[in-house]
């Protein structure tokens, strides 16, 4: 299943992924409103679908950039990234508004939102 769902992560499309962690579908075209979505410029529409689908429904999305950057939202708001060290050796700055919070262990960074 492991091998598949990398196969499945190279096509466009997102995953659904049930409550207790079942993948549901894979390759699925997201549609939800975006009203009252704002985005920092860069992103896509990747990011975009998760913010509105997070927004519209209970579920927390995840992007995955090209760029291996981790995007997590909730409620149609950026709520944490997951920061490969390599970028964080370039001095990226986080997505993030208002107060947050990082750790970094090994390689990688987790930029957070304080609750």
């Amino acid at each position: 299943m492991r091998e598949t769902v990398k196969e499945l992560a190279q096509l466009d499309g997102a995953f659904i992924i049930s409550d207790d962690g079942v993948v549901v579908s894979a390759c699925r075209y997201i549609n939800a409103s975006a009203d009252g979505i704002v985005l920092p410029l860069g992103f896509g529409a990747c990011h975009m679908a998760a913010a509105s689908i997070s927004k519209e429904t209970q579920a927390v999305a995840v992007v995955v950039s090209e760029s291996s950057i981790v995007r997590v939202f909730d409620n149609g708001e950026l709520v944490a990234e997951i920061i490969p060290e390599l970028w964080m050796l370039s001095k990226y700055g986080h997505h993030l508004s208002g107060a947050f919070s990082e750790k970094t262990d090994r390689e990688i960074t987790v930029v957070s939102k304080k609750k």
